[in-house]
């Protein structure tokens, strides 16, 4: 079973600038990946900071994400760059990775009408 991997912490002055990493034990994290980044505040709903595109960029911002972000692979790592830090980025951070696996199939099964 493969296991994702981000720094428990990190911490970064107002206006300075940080990189948060994620791994995972399958091996090099790519644009196969998709990787996407997850950002939550305390008392609010998980918020899409950065994700990738369907042809793996993984640097597609929401028009609520500022340009600050950024969002990268390197060394076989997804990385979340934050630069000019600002009290709004504050919060916990969730990297997601897509990983290849069976797919589920749903079928609805029509009522009979009697």
């Amino acid at each position: 079973q493969n296991v994702v991997a981000q720094e428990s912490a990190v911490s970064v002055l107002p206006g300075g600038s940080v990189g948060l990493s994620c791994s995972w034990t399958g091996g090099s994290v790519t644009g196969n990946n998709y990787p996407c980044w997850v950002h939550q505040t305390p008392g609010s709903t998980p918020k899409l900071a950065v994700g990738s595109t369907s042809t793996g960029n993984p640097n597609y911002r929401p028009s609520w994400t500022p340009e600050r972000f950024t969002g990268s692979i390197s060394g076989g790592k997804a990385i979340l760059s934050i630069n000019r830090a600002q009290a709004e980025d504050d919060g916990v951070y969730y990297c997601v990775l897509w990983i290849s696996s069976a797919p589920t199939v749903l079928q609805l099964i029509a009522q009979q009408r009697h």
